[in-house]
């Protein structure tokens, strides 16, 4: 048997960390951590976010990713684990999502999860917005429409032609008709909101324009402590540290 002189640095540190965790498991479970929820009886997938099967398994994925790179450069503390993850950027915008059916746009996170949600007005009868995946291309503080003799204030376009894109304008009289279609083809937001997203947005980001009257994205959670430590177990003792080093 290796004597413990023998054992490398890296398989204490694994043993070490896989030993406080399950301590720190099982101190949660029966103090602050509330009863789990039955699994669902309808054959239905469970998940451990709101996101929806795709949304939790890109966010598990990255954030096991972050909590190996933290073990690797050598850190042990679990505390300080569960922490980066549990303030991980959940919060921060990372696509956009319009639905013509509705008239709204939605900010959501890497997760699919709303962010904030705000009437808009798409294109009119005729001249309808196409739906779509697209990217910001360009933005400028004011744009102006020499098609149709306009001024568009904080233009975030979404093709280079400038035929779509996202913006509010002069004046205040159109915001009366936010929530129903009435644009020339463009996204037309508040004046208010449209600075504000236009201070936050990047050029890159995604756009997806869809109509669906029965879209469901589900509401932005702060991830618990409970799920934090999961992420940070399932990353840091994907297996038995002696058959991974022996």
């Amino acid at each position: 048997m290796i004597g413990m002189a023998e054992m490398s640095s890296k398989a204490l540190i694994a043993i070490l960390v896989t030993c406080l965790a399950f301590l720190l498991e099982a101190t949660l479970a029966h103090a602050e951590v509330p009863a789990a929820k039955a699994a669902p009886d309808d054959g239905a997938q469970a998940f451990a976010f709101d996101g929806g099967p795709n949304g939790a398994s890109l966010y598990r994925t990255r954030a096991q990713q972050m909590v190996a790179d933290l073990v690797a450069a050598g850190e042990t503390d679990l505390d300080k684990l569960i922490a980066v993850i549990a303030t991980d950027n959940r919060e921060q915008l990372d696509h956009i999502v319009i639905n013509l059916a509705t008239q709204h746009i939605y900010e959501c996170n890497f997760d699919g999860q709303i962010l904030s949600e705000q009437p808009v007005s798409t294109g009119k009868r005729g001249l309808e917005t196409p739906v779509g995946e697209y990217k910001v291309v360009n933005r400028a503080p004011k744009a102006y429409s020499e098609k149709y003799k306009a001024w568009m204030l904080h233009w975030m376009g979404l093709t280079k032609s400038g035929d779509i894109g996202m913006h509010g304008l002069e004046g205040s009289s159109y915001e009366r008709l936010l929530g129903g279609q009435a644009s020339h083809g463009c996204i037309r937001l508040s004046r208010a909101y449209a600075k504000d997203l236009y201070g936050r947005i990047k050029v890159g980001t995604p756009v997806s324009i869809v109509s669906d009257p029965k879209l469901d994205l589900a509401k932005f959670e702060p991830l618990s402590r409970q799920a934090a430590l999961s992420i940070v177990l399932d990353a840091i003792a994907p297996a038995d540290p002696w058959e991974m080093y022996y």
